[in-house]
């Protein structure tokens, strides 16, 4: 489902990932561990927001070096920052990951708008909005088709408590669908919501 082998990142003199792999199947994955540790650095590269210095990855057998659009289009990916144009509206947003996609806007997506009390906001500029809205409207945007992947940043920062029940239960729900979610999060009850197993950054892949 999700691979990635001798997978290495240096910013400057700073070796961040040191040739690190790892396989997972289906289910949901809690990645912990202290700041710095390179937990947002590896989602970035899984994304392939981030090049690593050497190293391949794998998104449901497909290689992102060899077929990167087709890689990208079975994943989500949604940073701890957003990374959106302040311009861009709610429904901008969900309108260009659907393109980008190739597939519609389906009522999965539209219900968890509406779960999240987004409607009123679908016409409002990302500028405009809370760091919460934001996160929610990125977070609605990562379920457009169902994709076989999903890499969350830090899912629950800036949500409310109600927002964050939502999340969890969306996440649980995947992997039944055989689909995989690996997030980060420094919230130990949000973890246990979302019946995740723990992959401690540290010592699954011998950092220190």
């Amino acid at each position: 489902m999700l691979r990635f082998e001798g997978v290495t990142k240096s910013f400057g003199w700073r070796q961040v990932l040191r040739g690190i792999s790892d396989h997972l199947d289906p289910g949901a994955y809690a990645l912990q561990g202290p700041n710095g540790s390179g937990k947002s650095t590896l989602l970035g590269i899984l994304s392939g927001a981030i090049s690593a210095d050497s190293g391949e990855v794998w998104i449901d057998d497909i290689s992102m070096k060899d077929a990167p659009l087709v890689a990208r289009r079975r994943l989500s990916y949604v940073p701890d920052e957003s990374p959106i144009y302040p311009f861009m509206t709610g429904s901008d947003l969900l309108d260009f990951v659907a393109m980008a996609k190739k597939t519609a806007i389906g009522p999965d997506t539209l219900e968890f708008v509406a779960q999240l009390g987004l409607s009123p906001y679908l016409q409002t500029r990302f500028g405009a909005m809370s760091l919460g809205t934001q996160k929610k409207f990125m977070l609605c945007a990562a379920w457009i088709g169902h994709p076989q992947v999903m890499l969350l940043d830090e899912p629950s920062n800036g949500l409310d408590a109600q927002a964050r029940d939502l999340l969890a239960h969306r996440i649980r729900e995947r992997g039944p669908q055989r689909r995989l979610t690996l997030f980060t999060t420094h919230d130990t009850a949000f973890v246990e919501t979302c019946e995740a197993a723990v992959l401690p950054m540290a010592q699954r892949y011998f950092l220190f």
